[in-house]
């Protein structure tokens, strides 16, 4: 598209042709000519700048593509990040799953990476179809998101590890320690924080622990605990697990026993309580046959057998579990992936979960 500013190149030549004098003109007319010919050429230089000043001062590359006729194709390659978002009602919730193409999610879908950061307070007015279906759809990008972390330790684990020799199966750390050639002090500070979260200096039982879970498992869990996302708990402490606590920080039961001091843990997000629902399964001595069960089978129904200690209920509990996951048909979310260009960068190099209560949590 032509500039408004711009002349065609033949009346520019014909302005040119005009301002320039013949061989026979006065001296007086030629020094006018020539004042005209560079009053033209710096006018027309202006111009030419004005007009192709196109990209506004203070605006970034992103904030032009997106302005950009070319903006998709642009935005497309670069990897997707976390949205946290904090919904006030479930009108609210509703609407940004849907917006967000997380309403209707098949088996073999992707999600993108939308963090709620909570569920609103107002859960319990929904109808349970549209109840649980928001549930299980806000749930599923924050679990899986979750589990990336754990399999980014294992990753990282096993690519140290792959730098041992053989049959060496205790870590040991301080001026003593004798490592391997090739690892470097990150690596040693790394495996120092894994070994601190996960509670072994045992190389197995460090690749015991940091493993990941089925989607279908936390659904049912999170579900039977926090009611669907509705409980008191969730609202006031993002709390979907039922986690106890013995620290300074939660929320006291209204039919605590007498006696008792545990509190219902409270977490800044629903992330944080996915992330400490994960660590007190792969870490606590009390899951250690769901642990065991995980070597056989990923399947949901068979690790449920390990949860014996999860509830006072026992095997009561179990079968709830397994009904949740039946009934529900959770395990068809096994299969969901977060979108193939999402890359998680958690904030902290490694994330230290706390556990005030330690191995008595949930006991």
């Amino acid at each position: 598209m032509k500039s408004r500013f711009l002349a065609p190149a033949t009346s520019l030549q014909g302005v040119i042709k005009f301002l320039v004098p013949a061989e026979d003109d006065p001296p007086e007319k030629k020094i006018i000519a020539v004042s005209g010919v560079v009053s033209f050429v710096c006018l027309s230089l202006i111009l030419i700048l004005l007009s192709t000043r196109h990209t506004p001062q203070g605006q970034s590359v992103e904030e032009m593509a997106e302005k950009s006729t070319a903006a998709p194709a642009i935005m497309a390659k670069m990897e997707e990040r976390a949205h946290t978002l904090q919904v006030k009602s479930t009108a609210d919730l509703l609407e940004n799953l849907q917006n967000r193409d997380l309403w209707d999610i098949g088996s073999e879908e992707t999600v993108q990476p939308v963090l709620f950061a909570n569920f609103p307070q107002d859960m319990k007015k929904l109808d349970v179809e549209t109840r649980k279906k928001a549930f299980i759809n806000t749930m599923l990008p924050i679990s899986l998101i979750a589990l990336s972390e754990v399999e980014n330790e294992r990753e990282q684990l096993s690519a140290i590890i792959s730098k041992f020799d053989l049959g060496n199966n205790e870590l040991t750390f301080g001026e003593t320690a004798d490592w391997p050639d090739g690892i470097s002090d990150k690596e040693i500070k790394l495996l120092e924080q894994l070994t601190e979260k996960y509670r072994t200096n045992s190389i197995p039982d460090l690749f015991d622990r940091i493993n990941v879970l089925p989607v279908s498992l936390i659904l049912a869990q999170g579900a039977i605990e926090s009611s669907w996302g509705s409980s008191r708990f969730a609202a006031k402490g993002n709390n979907l697990f039922g986690v106890w606590t013995w620290g300074k920080k939660g929320i006291v039961p209204s039919r605590r026993a007498k006696g008792s001091t545990h509190k219902i843990a409270v977490y800044d997000s629903l992330l944080a309580s996915v992330r400490a629902y994960l660590l007190i399964l792969n870490r606590l001595p009390a899951y250690a046959s769901l642990r065991k069960l995980r070597v056989e089978s990923d399947s949901s129904l068979a690790l449920a057998d390990g949860l014996l200690y999860y509830s006072q209920r026992r095997g009561e509990y179990i079968k709830d579990v397994k009904r949740m996951i039946k009934n529900n048909e959770l395990q068809k979310f096994d299969s969901v992936k977060l979108s193939e260009n999402y890359k998680w960068v958690s904030p902290d190099s490694l994330r230290l979960v706390s556990l005030e209560g330690g191995d008595n949590a949930k006991l």
